[in-house]
């Protein structure tokens, strides 16, 4: 039999469930369906030159996509390597600039559902441009108003979508490679392994960096412990990366060196860097040193006892024989 508290109970879950199916087709729809390839484009130039780059937007879903293409500078600002787009060209760091280089065919499209625009991004180079990195994107985005880029290849909301391609632009030259260890840190203690190490490489030069780092840990001995090498990431002009790496076991004792070695830039210079670090469980020590000495305790007492025990026995035995001996000695004399 159906209750009233039923029918409220089953009217419910009907309405959550309503409302939980609409939020996802909200969410569903708020990521732009399109991916770009390539995603990053690396080339090298001469000042005066003309080139040009072909970047392709595929349209994943089943609906036409209609929206704009530009071009924006970025530049790299945190320690994980996040591009900061900048509308304004006037805004971005002239040292870096290339948006006023690239010229695009045309500024707004409709990619077709699971269809494909291609679009060729034509650069000239200025004849006084100076060596080093330059470093612009062009992006797709959704809608009919531009808005604003962040620092993702696809960010907003709603209708203000937009997915990136990055250029990476070298342009030939004298240029100035530079990188150094601004930040290796471990603790000088630890009680369990693995070992954290921090590391962080600062670039102050004129292009981007993809440093090959290897870290090794050995024990007081010289042998060798772990040992790994560091993922290769770009490292942009006047930033730094930051890396986090775990060395070693759980249960080690005694004192470690983490060492780095590396190399960066088309000269292999060399990047290195030293630590020391103390690994000991005390608390497992502690633990077992009472247990040791409760142990020792334990045993001394058993044995002060059987001790005791074995010589009070001895010394009745000997009194026994003694009065034994003696009734022998008066039984001979009254016989």
């Amino acid at each position: 039999m159906i209750t009233k508290r039923n029918i409220i109970f089953i009217t419910v879950i009907i309405f959550i469930t309503i409302i939980t199916l609409g939020f996802g087709q909200v969410f569903a729809q708020s990521s732009l369906p399109l991916v770009v390839m390539p995603a990053r484009n690396q080339i090298e130039v001469t000042p005066g030159e003309k080139t040009a780059v072909t970047i392709s937007f595929y349209n994943q879903s089943d609906d036409p996509v209609s929206g704009f293409f530009k071009t924006a500078d970025f530049i790299v600002e945190d320690s994980q390597g996040t591009p900061r787009f900048i509308e304004n060209v006037e805004d971005a760091p002239a040292k870096y600039s290339a948006s006023r280089w690239l010229t695009l065919p045309y500024d707004r499209a409709t990619l077709p559902a699971h269809d494909k625009v291609m679009i060729q991004t034509n650069i000239l180079v200025p004849l006084d441009a100076h060596a080093g990195g330059r470093y612009v994107a062009v992006f797709f985005q959704q809608g009919n108003t531009l808005a604003k880029p962040t620092s993702n290849n696809e960010v907003g909301s709603g209708t203000n979508l937009r997915i990136a391609s990055l250029i990476y632009i070298k342009v030939k030259g004298a240029i100035t490679e530079k990188a150094l260890i601004s930040r290796f840190f471990t603790p000088s203690f630890f009680e369990y392994g693995p070992i954290k190490v921090t590391t962080d490489i600062l670039n102050r030069g004129d292009y981007h960096i993809a440093p090959r780092v290897s870290l090794t840990l050995t024990n007081t001995f010289g042998g060798l412990v772990d040992q790994k090498l560091l993922k290769v990431q770009n490292v942009f002009p006047e930033s730094s990366r930051n890396y986090v790496t775990e060395l070693g076991t759980k249960w080690m004792i005694g004192k470690y060196k983490v060492n780095l070695t590396g190399s960066y830039g088309e000269n292999g210079q060399a990047l290195s860097a030293v630590s020391y670090v103390w690994v000991f469980p005390w608390r497992v020590a502690l633990v077992t040193v009472l247990t040791i000495i409760i142990m020792i305790f334990i045993v001394s007492n058993l044995y002060k006892n059987i001790i005791v025990k074995e010589t009070s026995l001895e010394d009745e035995l000997k009194k026994e024989h003694e009065e034994i001996e003696k009734l022998k000695t008066q039984l001979r004399k009254r016989n």
